[in-house]
């Protein structure tokens, strides 16, 4: 019998909208300023998707080697879930959209049904443990997030460039009590040494896992830290939040400072980033696969060859027969059996610089129409 696993996202930004129509929008994204002029028609379809009936929509299908893959994008865009109205209603949605990915026939049921960026959210779904706790004895099919997959990509990225920069000052992280941000402070306290500075203001958070990291005899290593002042000294800067973000950030950050990102979305833009060459920014939350060995046409945004650990993740899960949920806290226990699960499976680190298509040149007037479409938030 086939495997099969459904990964449940949002739309980000409103142009995002393009994708279910263009394939090759969908692997070349940096050609979106291109599509400037449809700008009122995909700004307003993010609202009308706002008071539809319908719950999402199936933009993919298609085979990983022996999986069988789907791909629903819920419909809600990026913005409307920061609107607290709205929040029972996209809730509501991705119950919905559960109970369907998941169907009615046990011979028919998928192995996971992943969870991508909001859709599992901290403060909207409690990592997907809110969508298990409603749902109960509906939900058949284990509920999977995704981060521990995206936790151990992003240990992996930090030590290559802990290791390619010679890093030996402390690193400083944002988002450091998330999901992911937990288990990257103490993993990387434990197995490099390094002081981690985590910037969060919750006192109760960083003791929580401080006493955890103790048990891994690096509790000592870990510093609270509540003033983007106080991290002046790190040269790697790894962000997982959207806050702080664009010019405050890069004012704490000192010259030659590595980025690396695990937010939805990167607080640093390449509009950011155009006035601080001597930032390295990198993506840690990708991974790379062979082309050749998927059908995959739904990337957002990513070129061919590359996805969100948090997809891998799902499609381990699936194809591991893992019958756990997923959801909560990442167990760091649990990093390496994943890791090793996902290389059986064919994904490895992305070759730095792990970034989109170099942009085309445009001219003058493109670039113009870039830059317009940034402040007004269309793209």
């Amino acid at each position: 019998m086939e495997k099969r696993m459904v990964f449940i996202v949002h739309w980000v930004e409103s142009w995002n909208w393009l994708l279910k129509f263009s394939k090759g929008l969908n692997e070349n994204p940096e050609k979106a300023w291109m599509f400037f002029a449809l700008a009122p028609i995909y700004k307003l379809m993010s609202v009308v998707y706002l008071f539809s009936k319908k719950s999402h929509d199936v933009v993919d299908v298609y085979k990983f080697k022996d999986l069988v893959g789907e791909t629903r994008v819920i419909r809600n865009f990026g913005w409307s879930f920061f609107i607290k109205k709205f929040r029972p209603l996209i809730l509501e949605r991705i119950f919905n959209t559960v109970l369907v990915s998941q169907g009615d026939d046990p011979a028919r049921y998928p192995g996971a049904i992943g969870l991508g960026a909001l859709t599992k959210a901290e403060w909207l779904t409690a990592g997907g443990k809110l969508i298990v706790d409603v749902l109960g004895e509906k939900l058949r099919v284990p509920l999977v997030h995704g981060d521990t997959l995206t936790a151990a990509a992003l240990i992996r990225t930090a030590v290559k460039l802990i290791d390619k920069f010679s890093v030996i000052s402390p690193i400083a992280i944002t988002g450091a009590t998330s999901k992911i941000g937990r288990p990257a402070c103490i993993v990387l306290a434990a197995k490099r040494g390094l002081v981690i500075k985590m910037y969060t203001k919750s006192q109760q958070r960083f003791e929580e896992i401080k006493k955890e990291a103790d048990a891994y005899g690096c509790g000592h290593l870990l510093r609270q830290v509540t003033s983007l002042k106080d991290l002046s000294d790190c040269k790697l800067w790894i962000t997982g939040k959207a806050i702080p973000s664009g010019k405050k950030l890069l004012r704490a950050m000192p010259k030659n400072s590595i980025a690396l990102n695990f937010s939805v979305p990167n607080p640093l833009t390449r509009g950011n980033l155009k006035n601080r060459k001597d930032v390295y920014s990198v993506e840690g939350g990708l991974l790379a696969y062979d082309p050749s060995i998927t059908t995959l046409s739904f990337t957002m945004r990513l070129r061919p060859g590359l996805t969100y650990a948090c997809h891998a993740g799902t499609m381990v899960h699936a194809a591991k027969g893992w019958t756990h949920h997923e959801v909560g806290q990442v167990a760091v226990d649990t990093l390496h059996e994943t890791w090793k699960a996902a290389n059986d499976l064919g994904f490895f680190l992305p070759e730095f610089p792990i970034e989109q298509k170099v942009m085309p040149k445009k001219g003058r007037l493109g670039w113009k129409i870039q830059n317009l479409a940034h402040q007004l938030g269309i793209f």
